[in-house]
């Protein structure tokens, strides 16, 4: 029962964390670094890449997205 109480309190903590973060996000920021920085891929076969400008002093924490 324990394992259960701590298994829940931790998904409520997620969501309620997700929901505080995501009201906090600059919507016309994301759309304009979305719009600005972003490319459109040429041809469907080719592996995704999002090419931001500096690739490679970006740390790992950025690399993956956060």
């Amino acid at each position: 029962m324990k394992k259960l109480t701590l298994i829940a309190l931790a998904l409520i903590t997620l969501g309620a964390t997700s929901q505080i973060i995501e009201k906090n996000i600059d919507k016309e920021e994301v759309k304009t670094v979305v719009t600005t920085k972003l490319k459109e891929q040429d041809d469907k076969l080719d592996p995704i890449y999002f090419q931001h400008d500096d690739d490679k002093n970006a740390s790992f924490i950025e690399k993956i997205g956060f």
